[in-house]
């Protein structure tokens, strides 16, 4: 059996990104994301640290890395990406076990 994937990226914003700058990009990302094959769910969350989540829930491994490839490329997506602070960057993507809720 094939488990859908969960893709998390942490990072912070880039230094002099206001989050109301960023913000302002995200429906560009989600509208992207969701136009993915294979896409079935997106959170993005902000700790108190100024340290975002993106978690986002793929069908499978080969729709996250083809998802993740198209995001580099796409260039209606370079004001987010510039948003984002690099250095601090982390993904991970995992087999789903449980959901609820």
């Amino acid at each position: 059996m094939t488990h859908p994937i969960i893709e998390t990226v942490s990072f912070k914003l880039t230094d002099g990104v206001t989050e109301s700058a960023f913000r302002a990009e995200i429906p560009a990302s989600t509208a992207f994301i969701k136009a993915r094959p294979g896409f079935r769910a997106r959170r993005l969350s902000c700790g108190e640290d100024g340290r975002w989540l993106d978690h986002i829930e793929w069908a499978s491994m080969e729709a996250a890395q083809s998802a993740s490839e198209a995001f580099m490329q796409e260039q209606s997506l370079m004001g987010f990406a510039q948003c984002i602070d690099m250095e601090s960057a982390e993904m991970r993507h995992q087999a789903l076990e449980l959901s609820e809720g």
